[in-house]
């Protein structure tokens, strides 16, 4: 599939993960993970947000969403996880933060990146050996697509399946293809120089023109870029619209 342009970046599906600070096991029993899907249930009916899929493991999470508009998308992922944050601490008798960044986002742009993105969320406890089939796991949304859902709704299957029921055989094929797609998970070491930009545009609810006529967010942003992920100084240029000396410049001004 062709690329689509930075400054045309337009999607409503999303790949999240939220991780434990330090890689803690915040969802380290039933009573946390039920706790965390409860906020997400109740927050669902504020937000005009969709789950596709979900699993929650112990020290991270991984969501498959449906966003009406990103603003809507950051603040329930804002208010879920601050929620979270205060029933953590207080259980625990602590302070401070619980989960590691706001949250991670990844745009997912066509049916073939919608069907990996599923399979790969069912298939986290597999890899991680807990289970031995996505179907054993209980904090997933496999089974939701044949039992009583928890998080999932008839414009889940919509927007899966076309249709408000679950297609069997389509959903024996999302999960035994062997797709080759790529998605966020916490062995990430950089990021990828898309998906910063993306979760940047996603968390911020701006446009790449509007973080070039904002000087010192495109400075910030540009720094950030050349240590957080695998940018080259070329392809800060030709993103931002500048000679790659500027960006040069732009990242040695931290270094004074």
């Amino acid at each position: 599939m062709p690329r689509i342009p930075r400054k045309n970046f337009q999607t409503n599906f999303y790949h999240i993960m939220v991780q434990g600070i330090n890689k803690e096991f915040i969802f380290k029993n039933s009573t946390y993970i039920e706790k965390y899907l409860s906020i997400i249930s109740k927050y669902l009916n504020d937000f005009p947000i969709t789950i596709l899929a979900y699993c929650i493991m112990n020290n991270h999470a991984h969501f498959l969403l449906f966003s009406e508009n990103v603003n809507s998308l950051s603040n329930f992922m804002q208010r879920v996880n601050t929620s979270y944050a205060r029933f953590y601490n207080k259980e625990n008798n602590r302070v401070g933060y619980v989960f590691r960044d706001r949250y991670n986002s990844q745009p997912i742009y066509n049916h073939t990146q919608l069907y990996n993105c599923i399979k790969y969320i069912h298939n986290n406890p597999v890899k991680a050996n807990i289970v031995n089939h996505m179907c054993e796991y209980q904090y997933s949304s496999y089974n939701e697509f044949f039992k009583k859902s928890v998080l999932l709704n008839d414009k889940s299957l919509l927007l899966i399946f076309g249709t408000s029921k679950t297609d069997i055989e389509q959903f024996k094929f999302i999960h035994e293809d062997n797709g080759n797609e790529s998605f966020i998970d916490i062995s990430s070491n950089k990021d990828s120089f898309d998906d910063f930009i993306s979760q940047i545009q996603l968390e911020l609810g701006i446009t790449i023109d509007g973080i070039i006529k904002d000087k010192e967010l495109l400075k910030k942003i540009i720094v950030d870029s050349r240590t957080q992920t695998n940018a080259t100084l070329e392809e800060l240029a030709s993103t931002f619209g500048l000679s790659i000396s500027t960006i040069y410049r732009y990242c040695n001004m931290k270094k004074r």
